[in-house]
């Protein structure tokens, strides 16, 4: 249903397009969209309390893009090419957090701050596992705790011992940082869960990717183009639920079968337990809340609270307030190629949960054909309801605003 009614919506809305820095783009219905900054390799993003957008960058650079006067303006914060730096990225109580793919670091930082930061790094989180996906999504909780989101070694790895989120109390941090393996495990079983966000109830979802190269003789044999679904999920169940990730995958379009059906990895099917009866048993493995289009690799997710809906210009309508906006980067194992786009969600106000419906708001017009698509990463709303969006192959800064 998802898919249907993302066609449907193409097919009907008007669509505009604009010709911005590198990365050409379509937007739809009453949304319009700049490049609001150049900033390279930029990835990760975290808005701070006085309004300053903070870009980690694959390059190991911190960036903060803010305005001055209603100019857009950029200070280098950080620049230290031997922390390997690549995306995460998080500020709480005085610090402001990085990671590379080993390690967690953080300085002292006062929002608003746009000097260089000259101290060396304090070492938050260290060892965490090497190679394979190399993104270590970091997100704060309002009590302070610290997430951190892990993806797999491999396609599809023997277990998910990995591919987990642990969550860490950092109250207290030894000398040389804490051994990630100590680290709680909020959730398992999660391939690869780049973007994190929580709602409006502080309640923790996350976007993952699917395996790739998905072959099954007995289902079509290479279904590959069209499964597993890229997942979405409230992380609303107990701590540590496994959400499937080797043994079970979801199915985005299967023929003769139902969107979000759950089966078994092949690899795993001959193993003695882990059958596509029971991937199906929800006390062994939980479905995602919402199965998203296969291979479109979503990498980020925000959601609107609303706060300023009916008192700034370009702002997003109240009527969205509570919904989750999503950043797809865009497929390689599939043909035609897809994603490239940014999408809203809408949440139902009374259950909390997607209506199913995945509605277009900016996309890359020819995935196929484009020398530097607009391949977005993350996404943050600022302080005037605008939804600000990172492109990592264009190096900008996306602005998404809305026209009453």
């Amino acid at each position: 249903m998802a898919r249907l009614n993302l066609i449907c919506l193409l097919l009907a809305i008007s669509v505009r397009t604009f010709v911005n820095g590198q990365a050409n783009f379509n937007t739809t219905g009453n949304y319009r969209a700049s490049s609001y900054a150049s900033v390279s390799s930029a990835r990760g993003l975290f808005l701070d309390e006085t309004g300053d957008l903070l870009v980690a960058s694959a390059n190991s650079r911190i960036t903060s893009v803010y305005e001055v006067n209603g100019t857009v303006a950029t200070s280098l914060l950080l620049q230290n090419t031997d922390l390997r730096l690549n995306h995460g990225i998080a500020y709480s109580a005085g610090f402001l957090y990085a990671s590379s793919t080993v390690t967690a670091y953080r300085w002292a930082f006062t929002p608003g701050q746009r000097t260089e930061i000259t101290a060396p790094a304090e070492i938050v989180i260290k060892n965490m596992p090497s190679g394979g996906h190399s993104t270590r999504t970091l997100i704060f909780d309002n009590a302070g705790l610290l997430y951190v989101s892990v993806g797999s070694n491999a396609n599809v790895d023997q277990d998910s011992s990995r591919a987990r989120i642990r969550r860490f109390n950092i109250s207290s941090i030894p000398n040389g940082g804490i051994e990630f393996s100590t680290g709680e495990v909020f959730a398992d079983g999660l391939r690869n869960e780049v973007g994190l966000a929580f709602d409006g109830e502080g309640v923790l979802w996350g976007v993952q990717n699917g395996a790739d190269n998905l072959n099954r003789d007995d289902l079509g044999g290479d279904i590959h183009n069209t499964n597993p679904a890229d997942e979405m999920t409230k992380y609303d169940q107990p701590l540590g639920t496994f959400y499937g990730y080797p043994y079970c995958w979801t199915t985005d379009q299967l023929a003769n079968h139902v969107h979000g059906e759950q089966f078994a990895w092949p690899s795993f099917m001959n193993d003695g337990v882990h059958t596509d009866e029971w991937c199906k048993n929800v006390s062994n493995n939980r479905p995602p809340t919402l199965p998203l289009p296969a291979h479109y690799a979503a990498l980020g997710i925000t959601f609107y609270d609303g706060s300023v809906c009916n008192s700034s210009a370009g702002a997003l309508p109240c009527s969205m307030t509570g919904d989750a906006f999503v950043a797809f980067h865009g497929s390689w194992n599939r043909e035609p190629a897809a994603g490239y786009r940014v999408v809203r969600i809408p949440i139902n106000p009374q259950t909390r949960l997607p209506t199913g419906e995945i509605l277009d708001v900016m996309f890359e017009p020819d995935p196929a054909g484009c020398g530097r698509c607009f391949r977005p990463v993350n996404l943050v709303f600022n302080k005037q309801g605008h939804l600000l969006v990172s492109a990592d192959a264009s190096s900008e800064i996306f602005r998404i605003t809305y026209a009453q």
